[in-house]
């Protein structure tokens, strides 16, 4: 039989490719192997081969005449694929149905649209499928068919076999299931009553089993025919799909339609990421009779058609599972018109539908709108929330080994490939160095055997001048053999090692996909409004699957509290107790600048009147001791002013201050503030404090939620960004994480809990911000000395971008305060230039201790 077939198809070929005249000689020659059918004796089956509206894709219109199907093709529908499978599955025997092109369609299509379509603009496709497979022919192993362009596929696998047919072409396809035949197992194409292609192999994974008559197609209308009389005979008598005998067909009947005339409106009600579109999955294998609405639906839909999506139909390339953008570049699809289409045809087929939507499901204003739109349907409500069934985790389980081997396998085909090609690298380089090394031997052994020829000739022709007898002529070295190096083995392809789900992933009651459900933003905006379904809202019946409904409402109360604690409140604002003592804390702060540039202003003027008149006093002393040695007369000495003793405060040892048991931060003694001492890292530090101080006290009272207190460290950046209008920047202090931020100021703020929430350790009801002011002194002197002990980690490595300037939301007074900032961090030029007094306090230490940041 596979001799005949392959002598069949070689003659067939060679016939395609021959000029006319012979070609139609050989065509002549070539011996049809199937012969006539025989009467079938047996009892037929009663029913007639339909299209079951279960069995076709939403955008399939029948005639009233039955005999006629035609696609959608407005909104987007027109870059889509319609497909339908008949009611009747063949077993065994012969039987032919046959589908003639009535149109072809040309619906208005986007500029963008001919370079994201990677098939034909108009298709049919024909063949045959498993009940219940996909309805695009070709895209799975339970299907076969061949197409318009000329190729038979199966499993996406395309293989030429015959010519294209298009407008008023009657295409039949026979299946040959008779055991014993030519032909058995195989597939025939005839284009208008002639034989298009050899018998084709029908796939091992299709034999045995029952398979049904299918179509696809894109922007054409066609005329199926299963009747005995057919639109264009074939050369043999073949029965039709109507005549099969009940031994050889399997009548799949049409769904029941319900009592009350309301087929079923499924509406599962899941929480995000737990679960939902693995029960979905599974719902529809066990129901295939139901048919998904969703946006993954209709994205499966569009890759289905060949339609190319610039990211890619992967899970990552997907902002969630509930509302995956489309993405495609076609507008009408692109503005979800062909989702609106979809649902307005929805209901006005007869079958049952699964509608998918996660976020609209969990909201009881938004479930109320989406179940006015099913008002001719049985809405259900399917709560599937709550510890789930066994029977899908361990479908769950299923799906988690099974990605976890494929990932491993392609680590392991990459490996593979990278050591092959190491090793090929590894054989050319020596094989290389071993033909660089042969060569430079042969060339060695050339020059020894000139040299020797040379030698021979001179003493050849010294010989002859003696009359001796010439010398042995030297001989040509034989070839020798070079050892054999030890090569290194070529690489065994193994096969991929098998996988196991570790323990911790075995507990795992829900499988974790490639992106959430909802977006982290909708998630964490909306989750305070879950709730679930009441019959009020518009549903006929309320189905508790995984649990009862008490326990079902408090898993979802819990679920509510724990991600109180772990997400963001991304529509939170600044409240105006925030902003009136964020006010109060830049005017403090600019008091505290003002208050340390004075002093350090007074401190500066008492040493250059020292200074200058201690030099003025050196200058006349000097004169006079010149005039006296010259014998000249003496300059007057100026009398000295009697000037009214003042009676100075003696100068406080800041360092060996109580700072907690001060009144008066701004004045310990003589004028000179607590702070004194502060250089630009103490002042950055002592904003920090006070910003996460006041941002972990302001979101409390913000959020106005008894469950939701502390901010998560995670998201801290996230808060500190909506309040002050800047990124919190930890590199700028030197840290690796916000972890090590937060110890720096570990005597403001704590991080505590398993979740490592912000918990402040001052009252928000402090009566100054002069506590501030006292902690970033004691923390000042508490570096210094251990700097001084030689612990080199306790400096602070503060950037210039931290210390204080003129900021977003800052108050109008903060670019003043920047300039006294940069006025106080180096003395004034008209200082710099007394070159009389400078080296003189500059020597004695003065004041520079203070300066010199």
């Amino acid at each position: 039989v596979n001799l005949a077939r392959a002598g069949l198809w070689a003659r067939f070929l060679e016939a395609m490719t021959e000029p006319p005249a012979k070609k139609a000689k050989t065509e002549a020659a070539l011996e049809e192997l199937e012969k006539d059918a025989v009467a079938n004796a047996g009892p037929k089956i009663k029913e007639a081969p339909v299209f079951h509206v279960e069995d076709t894709t939403m955008n399939v219109m029948s005639s009233s005449s039955g005999t006629m199907l035609m696609p959608l093709t407005d909104g987007g529908l027109q870059y889509l694929l319609a497909g339908a499978r008949a009611s009747v599955g063949l077993k065994s025997g012969r039987y032919v149905f046959e589908v003639k092109i009535l149109e072809v369609m040309s619906p208005l299509e986007d500029q963008n649209a001919r370079t994201r379509m990677t098939q034909a603009r108009n298709q049919l496709r024909i063949g045959f499928s498993l009940a219940g497979s996909s309805l695009f022919l070709g895209e799975t192993k339970d299907s076969v068919c061949f197409d318009s362009e000329g190729f038979l596929t199966h499993e996406k696998k395309k293989s030429p076999v015959s010519q294209k047919f298009s407008s008023g072409d009657v295409v039949s396809v026979v299946l040959n299931l008779e055991k014993g035949g030519p032909n058995a197992q195989t597939l025939s194409l005839f284009k208008n009553g002639a034989r298009a292609c050899p018998p084709q192999p029908l796939p091992e994974v299709l034999q045995g089993q029952a398979l049904f008559p299918a179509i696809t197609f894109r922007n054409v209308t066609v005329h199926y025919n299963f009747h005995p009389q057919l639109l264009a005979p074939l050369p043999f008598k073949c029965r039709s799909i109507k005549e099969a005998a009940t031994k050889d067909a399997l009548v799949r009947p049409a769904i029941p339609a319900p009592k009350d005339g309301k087929y079923e409106a499924l509406f599962p009600i899941c929480l995000p990421d737990e679960g939902g579109f693995d029960w979905l999955d599974l719902f529809l294998s066990k129901n295939p009779q139901y048919t998904e609405i969703s946006d993954r639906a209709l994205l499966n839909w569009c890759e289905k058609s060949g339609i190319n999506r610039p990211k890619g139909y992967g899970a990552a390339a997907r902002s969630s599972n509930d509302k995956p953008e489309m993405g495609f570049g076609i507008t009408s699809l692109d503005d979800l018109s062909v989702r609106r289409l979809v649902q307005a045809i929805a209901p006005l087929q007869k079958r049952h539908y699964v509608v998918m939507e996660v976020r609209l499901g969990l909201v009881a204003d938004d479930r109320i709108e989406l179940c006015s739109r099913w008002s001719a349907f049985k809405r259900v409500a399917n709560v599937i929330v709550g510890d789930p069934p066994q029977d899908l985790k361990d479908y769950s389980k299923e799906l988690m080994l099974k990605i976890k081997q494929e990932t491993s396998d392609t680590e392991h085909r990459v490996k593979q490939a990278q050591e092959k090609q190491r090793w090929q690298a590894e054989q050319k380089k020596k094989e290389l160095e071993r033909e660089k090394k042969k060569a430079l031997k042969k060339q060695q052994k050339q020059l020894e055997m000139m040299k020797k020829k040379a030698e021979y000739a001179q003493k050849k022709k010294e010989a002859e001048a003696k009359g001796e007898a010439p010398p042995e002529e030297p001989q040509e070295p034989e070839e020798e053999e070079e050892p054999e190096e030890e090569m290194e083995p070529e690489p065994i392809e193994e096969d991929p090692p098998k996988v196991e789900l570790s323990a911790a992933e075995k507990k795992m009651p829900f499988r974790q996909l490639a992106v959430g459900d909802l977006t982290p933003f909708l998630l964490n905006t909306l989750f305070q409004k879950f709730s679930l379904p009441e019959k009020d809202e518009g549903f006929e019946e309320l189905r508790w699957v995984w649990q009862p409904e008490a326990k079902a409402k408090a898993h979802v109360k819990e679920w509510m509290q724990a991600r109180k604690l772990t997400s963001r409140v991304e529509d939170i604002q600044p409240g105006d107790w925030f902003a009136g003592k964020q006010k109060e804390w830049q005017k403090a702060l600019q008091s505290c600048y003002a208050k340390q540039n004075a002093f350090k202003a007074s401190e500066g003027k008492k040493a250059l009147e020292a200074a200058q008149k201690e030099a003025k006093k050196k200058l006349t002393q000097a004169a006079r001791e010149k005039a006296e040695k010259e014998g000249k007369e003496l300059p007057p000495q100026e009398e000295e002013e009697e000037e009214a003793k003042v009676e100075e405060t003696p100068k406080v040892d800041i360092e060996q201050l109580d700072v907690f048991g001060l009144e008066d931060v701004m004045d310990i003694g003589g004028g000179e503030p607590l702070f004194s001492a502060f250089a630009p890292e103490d002042w950055s530090m002592i904003a920090l404090r006070y910003e996460i101080h006041l941002l972990a006290h302001a979101f409390k009272r913000d959020t106005n939620d008894a469950d939701r207190v502390a901010i998560p460290l995670e998201h801290l950046s996230f808060y500190y960004q909506k309040y002050y209008k800047k990124a919190l920047k930890k590199e700028a202090y030197g840290c690796d994480s916000l972890e090590d931020l937060v110890e720096l100021i570990r005597d403001t703020a704590l991080l505590t809990g398993k979740n490592k929430v912000l918990e402040p350790q001052l009252p928000e009801d402090l009566e100054s911000s002069n506590l501030f002011i006292m902690l970033t002194e004691e923390s000042r002197r508490d570096r210094n000395r251990r700097i001084d002990m030689g612990d080199e980690s306790a400096k602070l490595k503060v950037s210039q971008a931290t210390k204080p300037s003129a900021t977003a939301g800052s108050t109008p007074q903060a670019a003043a305060t920047a300039q006294q900032w940069q006025a106080q961090a180096r003395p004034q030029q008209a200082w710099q230039n007394k070159s009389t007094w400078q080296d003189s306090w500059q020597g004695k230490g003065g004041w520079q201790g203070g300066w010199n940041w």
